[in-house]
């Protein structure tokens, strides 16, 4: 008994229930011995049945709390996962420019085709970041213009031909390469809408 390091002894048997009710046992017992050991024999065996009694219920209660508690924990949830919604496909099929682009996984191109609706056609060709086109009016070049495109973004400086009147356009793609919306200028005259859409 002399030689046992209790702080080992405690440590190590409150790791579990049944080291703790083994510990609580041995400290009882040897209360019970040192405060009984002059008693009468039916007083030992009162203060017996009573310890036995205790570890008993206690014991009892130890096991049922384990038991109450890795019934509680949460189970693994194996119900399936909500299914992805389809991606809603885009009304226009895309052109054999964007086609190619996405291919290839490089930007898309300008490079085609574009008219205003008003009679104006425009044939954009794109390298790299640099954008150009003709002005196309009645089958004739009537025009040209030469810019940039970055990302989305798009401008470029125009020249008509016939009077020499020039202007600066600036305008977004729009996400399926099809159509691009701005603002052109040109001097003091009031802006006016853009809004050309690809032929190809």
């Amino acid at each position: 008994m002399g030689n046992l390091d209790f702080p080992k002894v405690i440590a190590a048997a409150a790791v579990s229930p049944l080291g703790v009710l083994s510990l609580l046992v041995l400290v009882i017992a040897m209360i019970a011995l040192s405060f009984f050991r002059r008693s009468g024999d039916s007083v030992k065996l009162v203060v017996f049945g009573g310890l036995l009694l205790s570890a008993v219920g206690f014991g009892t209660a130890t096991m049922m709390a384990g038991q109450s508690s890795a019934s509680d924990a949460p189970k693994p949830d194996h119900t399936s996962a909500p299914e992805t919604p389809p991606t809603a496909q885009p009304l226009l099929p895309p052109s054999p420019a964007l086609s190619s682009a996405l291919s290839s996984g490089t930007a898309a191109s300008m490079t085609g085709l574009w008219s205003s609706g008003d009679g104006f056609t425009f044939r954009f060709t794109q390298t790299g970041q640099s954008i150009a086109y003709d002005t196309i009016e009645n089958g004739a070049k009537t025009g040209s213009g030469k810019g940039r495109i970055e990302g989305r973004h798009v401008t470029w400086h125009y020249i008509v031909d016939a009077d020499g009147q020039s202007g600066d356009c600036s305008g977004t793609l729009s996400s399926d390469a099809r159509m691009v919306t701005g603002q052109c200028a040109s001097g003091s005259d009031k802006p006016w809408e853009l809004n050309i859409r690809r032929q190809d």
